[in-house]
């Protein structure tokens, strides 16, 4: 999409949305103009992901670091006494935001989500991570404990690029099922069948069982 087209038809979305009921309409608009503004993004050459969905809101440092310590009691003995220094805590949480903030190139808002993220994946995983005692906010600092946040945004990307990956297993199945409806509707054999099944899995590639 070049920029005359982006700029029409932004003004075609901005001129319905003002005769339409804001209120009603605001989601659809909203994603609308997100959807003229990713084409022409993707046209100057542009990588552009679909935003992560975060199963909790985080708004303060405070809340992420809450965040930790309610994990943390959840997972191992519901008794332990966690350990924690208030200003510490919160001087690594600023710490851990900004890092996330620079390496991914998103506000800070975002940043805050993402650190949650990151957090319930250290808990979900403590296999990997193998702490011999339970651990202190301070393994989120970006100095020496810099490998937890790294092998915890490593385990995020697999399961990322593991759900896309499914995701484009099931379109793929999808369109075959409609192919070969398509085929069948017209007399095609169960032999011929078979045969556009091969060739639909030497051009796309065949699932490993």
């Amino acid at each position: 999409m070049d920029f005359d087209k982006f700029l029409g038809e932004m003004q075609k979305l901005i001129a319905a949305s003002q005769q339409a009921d804001l209120f009603g309409n605001k989601e659809m608009f909203t994603e609308k103009s997100a959807g003229i503004c990713v084409e022409f993004l993707k046209g100057l050459g542009y990588s552009v992901r679909s935003p992560m969905i975060y199963p909790f809101k985080i708004n303060k440092l405070d809340e992420l670091i809450a965040m930790f310590y309610m994990l943390e009691k959840g997972i191992y003995d519901k008794h332990l006494l966690p350990y924690s220094n208030v200003k510490r805590d919160r001087a690594i949480a600023k710490s851990f935001v900004e890092r996330r903030m620079q390496d991914d190139g998103i506000t800070k808002s975002t940043a805050m989500q993402q650190c949650g993220l990151i957090i319930r994946t250290v808990f979900r995983h403590p296999e990997i991570f193998k702490f011999e005692t339970p651990p202190t906010f301070g393994v989120f600092g970006q100095g020496d404990m810099g490998w937890v946040t790294e092998r915890a945004v490593q385990i995020i990307n697999k399961d990322i690029a593991k759900e896309a990956t499914t995701a484009a297993e099931r379109a793929a199945d999808k369109m075959t099922e409609k192919i070969e409806k398509v085929y069948t509707d017209i007399g095609f054999s169960a032999a011929q069948l078979d045969a556009l099944r091969e060739k639909l899995e030497d051009q796309y590639g065949k699932k490993e069982g």
